[in-house]
């Protein structure tokens, strides 16, 4: 019985391992086709289209989820998963691939700037 235990200790403790921590502040996402942008400070969540007023929410507690992070406010849900993601106009290849959705409406890019 005791060797039993000894070979479940490692599974057990792994599954206790602490959540990594969310990017600091700020964090930066963007978007094509249309062209938007967002913004996580320390204090806001900032959306900006170049047609558009700024939508700024205060940042909520951050929810670690499976593959990354989201940050969901009454107006904006940003969706954060961690995997490499190219804009579609440049090289570039960014870490994180980025949801967002503004007021219902959904829009797709990358992030991790």
């Amino acid at each position: 019985m005791r060797i039993r235990l000894v070979f479940m200790l490692p599974g057990l403790v792994a599954g206790c391992a602490p959540i990594p921590p969310p990017p600091p502040p700020p964090y930066h996402a963007l978007g094509t086709e249309p062209f938007w942008n967002v913004l996580i400070d320390e204090r806001d969540v900032t959306f900006t289209k170049p047609d558009a007023q700024p939508i700024r929410q205060p940042r909520p507690q951050v929810i670690h989820g499976i593959a990354g992070e989201i940050y969901q406010t009454p107006r904006i849900n940003v969706n954060i998963v961690h995997g490499q993601c190219s804009d579609g106009m440049s090289d570039r290849v960014y870490p994180d691939k980025v949801q967002v959705t503004v007021d219902g409406r959904r829009f797709e890019g990358c992030g991790g700037l």
